[in-house]
């Protein structure tokens, strides 16, 4: 088991909100997909059923080959305006990760040049923070899922997905109490 750092830490923190972004944008994948499909199952049935005046079997078959196509490019749209979006959540979360690791190399030299560690101290000081930090961004995650699940149709997995992400938020918080146990006999 290795020992976490503030820096460890807060990569994790970043990961688990980049995860929940990631799983927000897919849910809304799904449902604006589903939510199209939908519509043009609905249209093409309205067509289909119904003798409209003036509108033979030609005109009706025009009109479903049109909506299928603005149904395609509506679909393009979502799927090229969420692939999109889930390359500005890696962009950010790639930014923020580099610049903990600048912040980390930073800390490292003026600690080495000046002898001390000082800086470094307040690090471990602000770990039950960081942890608690964790805890929250983990439990995003697990609402995150669990909403994602209900938005893709898969109910029956929520409870499956639930007990997975208690367990993670239970270890996290458990380990968090032993290294502030730890820390306050130190």
């Amino acid at each position: 088991m290795s020992t976490q750092t503030f820096s460890s830490v807060a990569h994790h923190v970043v990961g688990q909100y980049s995860q929940v972004g990631k799983l927000i944008v897919g849910a809304y994948r799904t449902g604006a997909q589903r939510l199209v499909a939908g519509a043009n199952t609905r249209y093409v049935s309205f067509l289909n059923s119904r003798a409209l005046p003036l509108v033979n079997e030609a005109v009706k078959a025009s009109l479903i080959d049109v909506q299928s196509r603005i149904v395609g490019a509506v679909e393009g749209g979502i799927v090229t305006g969420t692939g999109r979006a889930e390359q500005a959540i890696d962009l950010v979360a790639g930014g923020v990760n580099g610049g903990i690791v600048r912040a980390v190399a930073t800390v490292q030299r003026v600690e080495t040049a000046f002898n001390t560690n000082a800086i470094s101290n307040v690090g471990k000081l602000t770990m039950p923070v960081a942890q608690v930090s964790l805890e929250i961004a983990n439990r995003a995650v697990e609402g995150t899922k669990r909403l994602s699940a209900r938005v893709i149709g898969a109910e029956d997995k929520i409870e499956e997905v639930a007990a997975t992400a208690q367990r993670v938020v239970k270890r996290a918080a458990k380990k968090a109490v032993r290294t502030v146990k730890a820390k306050a006999r130190a």
